[in-house]
């Protein structure tokens, strides 16, 4: 049995462990917390893992996989969209952390300054981000 396309298979044999992970923490655990949705979680999941294996050992379904994952449409749609995203994340981390430097400055709260701190690491990674990044492409071409 040959493996045509890796990237896939170990991406679903990830999927089927964390689709029986669940069943066999609520062995140790017990069966009380387990209700509907973790029952659907897990169906779901089991079942997108044994038809990713079973695509990835194909060979013409293989090479489908990997076509389509070669489109450059579809990879410059995922560019931009993520490109998207991290804008509207930064502008709303930005807006929130105005908002608790606001709340802070306004009635002196340490609940602002709370909120505040995690916004602010995360608005300065993603500036550190964004110049690694602009520095490894910049150099990189």
């Amino acid at each position: 049995m040959k493996i045509y396309y890796k990237k896939k298979f170990w991406a679903s044999v990830g999927s089927l462990l964390l689709g029986l992970a669940l069943p066999g923490t609520c062995l140790f655990v017990g069966w009380e917390r387990f209700d509907l949705k973790d029952g659907v979680l897990t169906v779901l999941l089991i079942l997108c893992g044994v038809s990713g294996i079973l695509r990835s050992l194909d060979r013409e379904k293989a090479r489908e996989d990997k076509d389509e994952d070669r489109d450059e449409r579809d990879r410059y749609n995922t560019c931009r969209s993520r490109a998207l995203t991290f804008r509207v994340l930064y502008w709303l981390n930005f807006a929130i952390l105005a908002v608790c430097l606001v709340g802070w400055g306004l009635t002196d709260k340490a609940a602002y300054i709370q909120t505040a701190l995690p916004c602010m690491v995360l608005l300065i990674v993603g500036w550190i981000t964004r110049i690694a990044g602009d520095f490894y492409y910049e150099f990189k071409g």
